[in-house]
């Protein structure tokens, strides 16, 4: 279907009101709005940004947005009280050799590898999300004791400051702040916290509720072809990329510049989601695992 010619709409575009955070994750909704891909499929698309995920989520369940970005724990959680959202697009993506999320503990500090964990405190952007899940499994395969750590809840930006405090022993800490912070040289990495979940992880989705798939599934389908035709060139052109995501998030394109970039997903693979569903009831995040199709439209 991907490769099929693409028709010419020559009605009025379809408006649909994208949401998303403000992370690498967002730059091929970027792009395909600065180069027209949207528009190619006849999509007139609105992008809203927020800072909360949660606050997106009840955006889309309420229907004030049409499709977010989310990232995978919150689906996840979301489907087990019941709430069937659909993941229409493939967002950021962990690959090994590319880690953009990264453990770090202060280079004065006591702690030199993750067995010396057991009894700290670790910050992350959000309690029970994938990065305190991929933290704790992690910990777990690296000698330490996961379920002896505390674990506190803090934004990207605060997290410097709170190991220099002494309020967070370590912190998993995403670009672009994770680049910022290790630019100060006074931070040593422990490794990407999704790690501990395997590669190739889906991190994050674009997703929308089942009734939005049921009722307007062309809208969906045009969507999911724009993203993947945008995201193709961002995963090969990040260079070119660093201005549109400057502007967006008024970041120092020098800061986005040498930070590893994110791989963004070209497509949805249920293979992609089932370790983190797993380890979700492992941890008991959720009372029991379900498949990852469930996910799917």
């Amino acid at each position: 279907m991907l490769a099929a010619p693409i028709p010419s709409w020559s009605q009025s575009l379809t408006t649909v009101r994208l949401g998303a955070s403000l992370d690498d994750g967002i730059t091929p909704a970027l792009y395909a709005l600065h180069a027209g891909i949207f528009k190619k499929f006849g999509l007139d698309v609105q992008l809203q940004g927020s800072s909360s995920g949660a606050a997106l989520a009840s955006a889309v369940a309420g229907g004030v947005v049409d499709i977010a970005k989310s990232s995978l724990m919150s689906l996840i959680s979301a489907y087990t009280h019941g709430v069937r959202f659909k993941i229409v697009a493939g967002a950021a993506q962990y690959l090994a050799r590319e880690p953009t999320n990264q453990l770090c503990a202060l280079k004065t500090g006591s702690i030199k590898g993750l067995a010396d964990v057991n009894g700290k405190t670790i910050a992350c952007n959000a309690l029970r999300s994938l990065d305190q899940l991929g933290t704790q499994a992690l910990i777990d395969k690296r000698g330490g004791n996961s379920a002896t750590v505390k674990f506190i809840e803090l934004p990207f930006s605060a997290m410097l400051s709170a190991l220099e405090q002494g309020r967070a022993d370590m912190a998993a800490i995403s670009n672009p702040v994770l680049a910022a912070n290790l630019a100060t040289g006074e931070l040593r990495t422990f490794g990407d916290a999704y790690e501990g979940l395997g590669a190739p992880l889906l991190i994050a989705g674009w997703f929308c509720t089942q009734d939005y798939v049921s009722r307007s599934p062309a809208v969906v389908e045009r969507f999911a072809r724009a993203m993947r035709e945008a995201t193709l060139y961002t995963n090969a052109h990040h260079a070119e990329t660093v201005p549109l995501l400057a502007d967006y998030s008024h970041l120092d394109p020098d800061v986005i510049r040498k930070m590893n970039r994110l791989t963004n997903a070209t497509s949805v693979d249920a293979r992609e989601i089932q370790p983190a569903i797993d380890a979700a009831a492992k941890y008991k995040y959720i009372d029991e695992p379900f498949s990852a199709r469930e996910l799917l439209p």
